[in-house]
Protein backbone atom coordinates (compact mmCIF):
# COMPACT_ATOMS: atom_id res chain seq x y z
CA UNK A 1 0.00 0.00 0.00
CA UNK A 2 1.28 3.40 -0.75
CA UNK A 3 0.51 6.27 2.00
CA UNK A 4 1.11 9.45 1.84
CA UNK A 5 2.38 11.09 5.90
CA UNK A 6 2.28 14.58 6.38
CA UNK A 7 5.94 15.96 6.97
CA UNK A 8 7.79 19.32 7.83
CA UNK A 9 10.81 17.33 6.09
CA UNK A 10 11.74 15.11 3.46
CA UNK A 11 12.89 12.13 5.11
CA UNK A 12 11.42 9.73 7.78
CA UNK A 13 13.27 10.97 10.71
CA UNK A 14 11.49 14.18 9.87
CA UNK A 15 8.90 16.09 12.27
CA UNK A 16 5.27 14.79 11.25
CA UNK A 17 2.94 17.47 10.15
CA UNK A 18 -0.44 17.99 11.65
CA UNK A 19 -1.56 20.15 8.78
CA UNK A 20 -2.78 18.14 5.67
CA UNK A 21 -2.76 20.69 2.75
CA UNK A 22 -0.13 23.02 4.37
CA UNK A 23 2.06 20.44 4.90
CA UNK A 24 5.81 21.40 3.71
CA UNK A 25 6.12 18.27 2.61
CA UNK A 26 4.38 15.00 1.27
CA UNK A 27 6.85 11.54 2.22
CA UNK A 28 4.83 8.63 0.15
CA UNK A 29 5.67 5.21 2.01
CA UNK A 30 5.10 1.74 0.56
CA UNK A 31 4.22 -0.50 3.06
CA UNK A 32 5.03 -3.37 1.08
CA UNK A 33 8.75 -2.63 0.15
CA UNK A 34 9.55 -0.22 3.02
CA UNK A 35 10.84 2.38 0.83
CA UNK A 36 9.99 6.03 0.67
CA UNK A 37 10.15 9.42 -1.10
CA UNK A 38 9.29 12.54 -0.39
CA UNK A 39 7.19 15.23 -2.42
CA UNK A 40 8.16 18.74 -1.50
CA UNK A 41 4.52 20.63 -0.80
CA UNK A 42 4.39 23.89 -3.82
CA UNK A 43 0.76 24.36 -3.05
CA UNK A 44 1.60 25.66 0.78
CA UNK A 45 2.14 28.88 -0.76
CA UNK A 46 -1.45 28.92 -2.56
CA UNK A 47 -4.68 31.05 -1.69
CA UNK A 48 -7.09 29.02 -3.43
CA UNK A 49 -7.82 25.30 -4.04
CA UNK A 50 -4.56 24.13 -2.00
CA UNK A 51 -6.99 20.90 -0.54
CA UNK A 52 -7.98 20.22 -4.14
CA UNK A 53 -5.05 20.37 -5.57
CA UNK A 54 -3.42 18.07 -3.24
CA UNK A 55 -5.53 15.36 -3.16
CA UNK A 56 -5.02 15.28 -6.99
CA UNK A 57 -1.19 15.79 -6.40
CA UNK A 58 -1.87 12.62 -4.25
CA UNK A 59 -3.82 10.71 -6.67
CA UNK A 60 -1.86 11.13 -9.69
CA UNK A 61 0.62 9.34 -7.57
CA UNK A 62 -1.40 6.23 -6.50
CA UNK A 63 -1.76 7.06 -3.12
CA UNK A 64 -3.78 4.61 -0.93
CA UNK A 65 -4.16 6.06 2.21
CA UNK A 66 -3.04 9.24 4.48
CA UNK A 67 -1.79 9.92 7.66
CA UNK A 68 -2.17 13.51 8.76
CA UNK A 69 -3.24 15.04 11.85
CA UNK A 70 -5.93 17.72 11.10
CA UNK A 71 -8.05 18.25 8.19
CA UNK A 72 -10.62 20.28 6.52
CA UNK A 73 -14.18 19.16 5.39
CA UNK A 74 -13.43 19.96 1.66
CA UNK A 75 -9.77 17.72 1.69
CA UNK A 76 -12.02 15.35 3.60
CA UNK A 77 -14.47 15.01 1.46
CA UNK A 78 -12.14 15.25 -1.95
CA UNK A 79 -9.83 12.42 -0.16
CA UNK A 80 -12.81 10.11 0.12
CA UNK A 81 -14.20 10.87 -3.56
CA UNK A 82 -10.85 9.76 -5.01
CA UNK A 83 -10.95 6.45 -2.69
CA UNK A 84 -7.97 7.50 -0.83
CA UNK A 85 -8.32 6.38 2.85
CA UNK A 86 -8.21 8.80 5.73
CA UNK A 87 -6.05 8.03 8.87
CA UNK A 88 -5.87 10.72 11.71
CA UNK A 89 -2.79 10.79 14.00
CA UNK A 90 -2.29 12.75 17.17
CA UNK A 91 0.88 11.88 18.68
CA UNK A 92 4.17 14.13 18.50
CA UNK A 93 7.07 13.30 16.53
CA UNK A 94 8.73 11.86 13.58
CA UNK A 95 7.28 10.69 9.92
CA UNK A 96 8.48 6.96 11.02
CA UNK A 97 6.68 7.32 14.83
CA UNK A 98 3.55 7.82 12.47
CA UNK A 99 3.86 4.94 10.67
CA UNK A 100 4.66 2.96 13.31
CA UNK A 101 1.86 3.81 14.89
CA UNK A 102 -0.88 3.62 12.32
CA UNK A 103 -0.13 1.05 10.05
CA UNK A 104 1.27 -1.65 12.37
CA UNK A 105 0.76 -4.76 10.03
CA UNK A 106 2.33 -4.41 6.39
CA UNK A 107 0.01 -4.98 3.70
CA UNK A 108 0.48 -8.14 1.51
Amino acid sequence: MKVCITARGPTLESTFERHFARAPYFILYNTRTGTSEAIRNGFVISDARVGRNTVQLLKMNGLEAVITGEIGDNARTLLKGAGILLHMYTGPGRVKDAIDTVITTPVE
